[in-house]
Protein backbone atom coordinates (compact mmCIF):
# COMPACT_ATOMS: atom_id res chain seq x y z
CA UNK A 1 0.00 0.00 0.00
CA UNK A 2 0.91 3.72 -0.49
CA UNK A 3 2.86 5.45 2.37
CA UNK A 4 0.13 8.62 1.83
CA UNK A 5 -2.80 9.26 -0.14
CA UNK A 6 -4.06 12.72 -1.55
CA UNK A 7 -7.03 14.14 -2.19
CA UNK A 8 -8.27 17.84 -2.10
CA UNK A 9 -8.78 20.35 0.45
CA UNK A 10 -12.30 20.10 0.58
CA UNK A 11 -13.31 18.56 4.24
CA UNK A 12 -16.07 16.16 2.43
CA UNK A 13 -12.72 14.85 0.32
CA UNK A 14 -10.44 14.84 3.75
CA UNK A 15 -13.62 12.57 5.32
CA UNK A 16 -14.22 10.25 2.68
CA UNK A 17 -10.74 9.73 2.36
CA UNK A 18 -9.77 9.19 5.75
CA UNK A 19 -12.71 6.53 6.24
CA UNK A 20 -11.69 4.64 3.57
CA UNK A 21 -8.04 4.83 5.27
CA UNK A 22 -9.71 3.88 8.21
CA UNK A 23 -11.78 0.94 6.94
CA UNK A 24 -8.31 -0.56 5.30
CA UNK A 25 -5.90 -0.14 8.38
CA UNK A 26 -8.19 -0.57 11.24
CA UNK A 27 -8.40 -4.32 12.38
CA UNK A 28 -11.36 -5.51 14.21
CA UNK A 29 -11.23 -4.54 18.22
CA UNK A 30 -8.19 -2.47 17.63
CA UNK A 31 -8.23 1.58 18.75
CA UNK A 32 -7.41 5.03 16.78
CA UNK A 33 -7.11 8.62 16.88
CA UNK A 34 -7.26 10.60 14.23
CA UNK A 35 -4.46 13.76 14.11
CA UNK A 36 -5.00 16.51 11.74
CA UNK A 37 -2.92 19.55 10.96
CA UNK A 38 -3.78 22.05 9.27
CA UNK A 39 -1.73 24.69 7.18
CA UNK A 40 -2.78 27.88 5.73
CA UNK A 41 -6.43 29.36 5.64
CA UNK A 42 -9.09 27.12 5.52
CA UNK A 43 -12.45 27.46 6.81
CA UNK A 44 -12.10 24.49 9.04
CA UNK A 45 -10.00 24.00 12.08
CA UNK A 46 -7.50 21.10 12.82
CA UNK A 47 -10.11 19.90 16.21
CA UNK A 48 -13.36 20.51 14.20
CA UNK A 49 -11.70 17.39 11.30
CA UNK A 50 -10.71 15.55 14.45
CA UNK A 51 -14.25 15.69 15.58
CA UNK A 52 -15.73 14.79 12.28
CA UNK A 53 -13.43 12.36 11.07
CA UNK A 54 -13.56 10.18 14.26
CA UNK A 55 -17.04 10.48 14.54
CA UNK A 56 -17.87 8.88 10.97
CA UNK A 57 -14.80 6.49 11.31
CA UNK A 58 -16.33 5.48 14.80
CA UNK A 59 -20.38 5.34 13.27
CA UNK A 60 -18.69 2.81 10.54
CA UNK A 61 -16.48 0.61 12.69
CA UNK A 62 -17.95 0.28 16.11
CA UNK A 63 -19.98 -2.82 15.29
CA UNK A 64 -16.31 -4.20 14.77
CA UNK A 65 -15.06 -3.29 18.14
CA UNK A 66 -13.08 -0.58 16.94
CA UNK A 67 -12.93 2.31 19.85
CA UNK A 68 -11.12 5.96 20.14
CA UNK A 69 -7.84 5.82 22.39
CA UNK A 70 -6.58 9.53 22.28
CA UNK A 71 -3.33 8.45 24.65
CA UNK A 72 -2.40 5.00 23.29
CA UNK A 73 -4.32 4.35 20.27
CA UNK A 74 -3.42 0.81 17.91
CA UNK A 75 -3.68 2.78 15.04
CA UNK A 76 -3.35 6.92 13.81
CA UNK A 77 -4.62 8.38 11.23
CA UNK A 78 -2.68 11.58 10.36
CA UNK A 79 -3.87 13.86 8.22
CA UNK A 80 -1.84 16.82 6.46
CA UNK A 81 -3.78 19.62 4.96
CA UNK A 82 -1.89 22.05 2.58
CA UNK A 83 -3.42 24.64 0.61
CA UNK A 84 -4.58 22.66 -2.28
CA UNK A 85 -4.09 19.29 -1.44
CA UNK A 86 -4.03 16.87 1.72
CA UNK A 87 -2.81 13.84 2.77
CA UNK A 88 -3.79 11.38 4.38
CA UNK A 89 -1.35 7.97 6.18
CA UNK A 90 -0.95 6.02 9.26
CA UNK A 91 2.59 5.28 8.93
CA UNK A 92 6.02 7.90 9.13
CA UNK A 93 9.03 6.67 7.72
CA UNK A 94 11.81 8.06 9.47
CA UNK A 95 14.56 10.09 7.54
CA UNK A 96 18.08 10.80 7.89
CA UNK A 97 17.03 13.88 10.08
CA UNK A 98 18.99 16.44 11.29
CA UNK A 99 20.41 19.96 10.34
CA UNK A 100 20.39 21.25 6.56
CA UNK A 101 24.29 20.60 5.00
CA UNK A 102 26.36 23.30 5.41
CA UNK A 103 24.40 25.22 7.84
CA UNK A 104 26.54 24.87 10.95
CA UNK A 105 30.19 25.95 9.19
CA UNK A 106 32.83 23.62 7.87
CA UNK A 107 35.35 21.04 8.89
CA UNK A 108 37.97 18.68 7.30
CA UNK A 109 37.69 15.18 8.38
CA UNK A 110 40.54 12.59 8.46
CA UNK A 111 39.45 9.93 6.53
CA UNK A 112 40.57 6.98 6.18
CA UNK A 113 37.91 4.97 4.54
CA UNK A 114 38.12 2.19 7.10
CA UNK A 115 34.51 1.80 9.47
CA UNK A 116 34.82 4.97 11.36
CA UNK A 117 35.92 7.58 9.47
CA UNK A 118 33.02 7.83 7.60
CA UNK A 119 30.76 6.80 9.80
CA UNK A 120 31.88 10.00 12.09
CA UNK A 121 31.98 12.06 8.56
CA UNK A 122 28.45 11.26 8.14
CA UNK A 123 27.47 11.99 11.51
CA UNK A 124 28.59 15.57 11.53
CA UNK A 125 27.20 16.02 7.80
CA UNK A 126 23.57 14.97 9.41
CA UNK A 127 24.18 17.44 12.07
CA UNK A 128 24.94 20.12 9.47
CA UNK A 129 28.42 20.62 8.49
CA UNK A 130 29.70 20.81 4.91
CA UNK A 131 32.37 17.93 5.85
CA UNK A 132 36.20 18.21 3.49
CA UNK A 133 37.28 14.62 3.59
CA UNK A 134 41.29 14.55 3.68
CA UNK A 135 43.36 11.44 3.06
CA UNK A 136 46.66 11.21 3.84
CA UNK A 137 48.34 8.79 1.33
CA UNK A 138 51.14 7.06 3.01
CA UNK A 139 52.12 5.27 0.32
CA UNK A 140 54.37 2.68 -0.25
CA UNK A 141 53.59 2.21 3.48
CA UNK A 142 50.06 0.92 2.97
CA UNK A 143 48.71 -1.25 -0.16
CA UNK A 144 47.29 -0.34 -3.17
CA UNK A 145 43.85 -2.33 -1.47
CA UNK A 146 43.63 0.28 0.78
CA UNK A 147 43.60 2.95 -1.74
CA UNK A 148 40.81 1.15 -3.66
CA UNK A 149 38.90 1.17 -0.40
CA UNK A 150 38.96 4.59 0.56
CA UNK A 151 38.14 5.65 -3.34
CA UNK A 152 34.70 3.47 -2.80
CA UNK A 153 34.05 4.66 0.51
CA UNK A 154 34.14 8.57 -0.62
CA UNK A 155 31.80 7.66 -3.48
CA UNK A 156 29.48 6.29 -0.60
CA UNK A 157 30.13 9.18 1.23
CA UNK A 158 29.41 12.03 -1.75
CA UNK A 159 25.45 10.14 -1.96
CA UNK A 160 25.24 12.45 1.09
CA UNK A 161 26.12 15.69 -0.12
CA UNK A 162 23.51 17.83 -1.67
CA UNK A 163 25.76 18.98 -4.75
CA UNK A 164 27.72 17.07 -7.45
CA UNK A 165 31.11 19.48 -6.57
CA UNK A 166 32.28 17.02 -3.63
CA UNK A 167 36.33 15.94 -4.15
CA UNK A 168 38.59 13.97 -2.00
CA UNK A 169 41.33 15.94 -0.83
CA UNK A 170 44.51 14.03 -0.77
CA UNK A 171 47.83 14.61 1.06
CA UNK A 172 50.93 12.57 -0.43
CA UNK A 173 52.72 11.30 3.04
CA UNK A 174 55.10 8.51 1.59
CA UNK A 175 58.20 11.13 2.84
CA UNK A 176 56.74 11.80 6.52
CA UNK A 177 56.02 7.99 6.70
CA UNK A 178 59.94 7.22 6.07
CA UNK A 179 60.85 9.57 8.50
CA UNK A 180 58.48 8.08 11.36
CA UNK A 181 59.59 5.00 10.73
CA UNK A 182 63.17 6.41 11.50
CA UNK A 183 62.04 7.01 15.07
CA UNK A 184 64.43 5.65 17.47
CA UNK A 185 61.25 5.50 19.98
CA UNK A 186 59.60 2.53 17.76
CA UNK A 187 56.50 2.36 20.39
CA UNK A 188 55.97 5.93 19.48
CA UNK A 189 55.60 6.34 16.44
CA UNK A 190 51.63 5.65 15.76
CA UNK A 191 51.54 8.82 18.10
CA UNK A 192 53.71 10.82 15.87
CA UNK A 193 52.10 9.55 12.76
CA UNK A 194 49.17 11.02 14.51
CA UNK A 195 49.86 13.74 15.55
CA UNK A 196 51.51 14.37 11.88
CA UNK A 197 47.91 13.78 10.37
CA UNK A 198 46.38 16.17 13.05
CA UNK A 199 48.67 19.25 12.38
CA UNK A 200 48.59 18.60 8.52
CA UNK A 201 44.18 18.48 9.06
CA UNK A 202 44.28 21.61 11.55
CA UNK A 203 46.30 23.50 8.71
CA UNK A 204 44.64 22.78 5.91
CA UNK A 205 41.49 23.34 7.94
CA UNK A 206 43.11 26.74 8.16
CA UNK A 207 43.63 27.31 4.17
CA UNK A 208 39.43 26.52 3.30
CA UNK A 209 38.39 28.15 6.41
CA UNK A 210 37.32 25.64 8.19
CA UNK A 211 36.31 25.37 11.87
CA UNK A 212 37.69 21.89 12.94
CA UNK A 213 38.59 18.73 12.00
CA UNK A 214 36.41 15.05 12.81
CA UNK A 215 38.05 11.69 13.43
CA UNK A 216 37.03 8.60 14.14
CA UNK A 217 38.01 7.74 17.39
CA UNK A 218 36.83 5.60 19.57
CA UNK A 219 38.06 5.71 23.21
CA UNK A 220 40.43 2.77 24.17
CA UNK A 221 39.73 1.05 20.64
CA UNK A 222 43.48 1.25 20.24
CA UNK A 223 46.40 1.76 21.66
CA UNK A 224 46.78 5.29 20.07
CA UNK A 225 43.37 6.00 21.29
CA UNK A 226 43.61 5.90 25.09
CA UNK A 227 43.00 9.02 27.04
CA UNK A 228 46.88 9.95 27.44
CA UNK A 229 47.95 9.03 24.16
CA UNK A 230 44.45 10.99 22.74
CA UNK A 231 45.76 14.23 25.11
CA UNK A 232 49.21 14.38 23.39
CA UNK A 233 48.01 14.08 19.88
CA UNK A 234 45.12 16.67 20.27
CA UNK A 235 48.28 19.19 21.05
CA UNK A 236 49.02 18.81 17.75
CA UNK A 237 45.57 20.15 16.63
CA UNK A 238 45.67 24.13 16.53
CA UNK A 239 41.86 24.09 16.25
CA UNK A 240 39.07 21.99 17.68
CA UNK A 241 38.99 18.73 17.29
CA UNK A 242 35.54 16.59 17.03
CA UNK A 243 35.18 12.69 17.73
CA UNK A 244 31.50 11.99 17.49
CA UNK A 245 32.21 7.88 17.64
CA UNK A 246 34.02 8.30 20.89
CA UNK A 247 31.66 6.57 23.21
CA UNK A 248 30.62 4.27 21.01
CA UNK A 249 31.88 0.91 20.63
CA UNK A 250 32.94 -1.08 17.56
CA UNK A 251 29.46 -3.29 16.76
CA UNK A 252 27.62 0.20 17.91
CA UNK A 253 29.64 1.79 14.82
CA UNK A 254 29.55 -1.14 12.58
CA UNK A 255 25.71 -0.97 13.20
CA UNK A 256 25.70 2.55 12.08
CA UNK A 257 27.64 1.85 8.88
CA UNK A 258 24.81 -1.09 7.94
CA UNK A 259 22.55 1.92 8.13
CA UNK A 260 23.75 4.28 5.80
CA UNK A 261 24.66 1.36 3.34
CA UNK A 262 28.64 1.82 3.96
CA UNK A 263 29.60 -1.37 5.80
CA UNK A 264 30.00 -4.08 2.55
CA UNK A 265 32.61 -1.46 1.38
CA UNK A 266 34.67 0.28 5.08
CA UNK A 267 34.65 -3.47 6.26
CA UNK A 268 36.84 -4.77 3.35
CA UNK A 269 39.89 -6.19 4.94
CA UNK A 270 43.26 -4.35 3.72
CA UNK A 271 47.20 -4.67 3.96
CA UNK A 272 47.82 -2.78 7.23
CA UNK A 273 50.39 -0.04 7.67
CA UNK A 274 53.81 -0.85 7.57
CA UNK A 275 54.64 1.50 10.23
CA UNK A 276 52.89 0.17 13.37
CA UNK A 277 55.39 -1.05 15.59
CA UNK A 278 54.70 -4.79 17.24
CA UNK A 279 54.15 -3.13 20.83
CA UNK A 280 52.90 0.58 20.57
CA UNK A 281 52.72 2.82 23.51
CA UNK A 282 49.51 3.24 25.37
CA UNK A 283 50.45 6.32 27.05
CA UNK A 284 53.15 9.00 26.07
CA UNK A 285 54.63 12.38 27.11
CA UNK A 286 53.99 15.26 25.30
CA UNK A 287 57.63 16.92 25.75
CA UNK A 288 59.17 13.57 24.70
CA UNK A 289 57.00 13.34 21.91
CA UNK A 290 57.67 16.97 20.94
CA UNK A 291 61.45 16.23 21.76
CA UNK A 292 61.26 13.78 18.73
CA UNK A 293 59.21 15.54 16.67
CA UNK A 294 61.96 18.72 16.39
CA UNK A 295 64.83 16.04 16.09
CA UNK A 296 62.96 14.23 12.94
CA UNK A 297 61.94 17.75 11.48
CA UNK A 298 58.62 16.28 11.32
CA UNK A 299 56.92 19.44 11.50
CA UNK A 300 58.76 21.18 8.11
CA UNK A 301 58.09 17.90 6.52
CA UNK A 302 53.99 18.62 7.22
CA UNK A 303 54.08 22.04 5.79
CA UNK A 304 55.79 20.29 2.76
CA UNK A 305 52.27 18.09 2.62
CA UNK A 306 49.92 20.66 3.25
CA UNK A 307 51.28 23.32 0.60
CA UNK A 308 50.96 19.78 -1.94
CA UNK A 309 47.48 18.59 -1.30
CA UNK A 310 45.25 18.39 -4.47
CA UNK A 311 41.32 17.10 -5.22
CA UNK A 312 40.11 14.12 -6.73
CA UNK A 313 36.75 13.30 -7.62
CA UNK A 314 36.07 9.60 -7.95
CA UNK A 315 33.02 10.05 -9.43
Amino acid sequence: SKASLRTLSEKGSIIELALEVACQRIGAGQSFAVRPKVVGSHPFTSQELAVEIGSVVLEKLSKNGVRVDLSNPDVIIFIEVRDRDSFVYTHIIEGVGGLPYGSQGRLVSLFSGGIDSPVASWLMMKRGASVLPLFIDQRPYVGESYIERVEEAFRSLKRFVPSDDYSLHIAQAGDLMARINESPNRALRCVLCKRSMYRIASWFAFERKAHGIVTGESLGQVASQTLPNLYVIDAASELPVLRPLIGFDKVEIESMARKIGMYKITAKRVEGCKVVPEVPATRSNLEEVAKLEEDLELLQICSEVVKNIFEKDFS
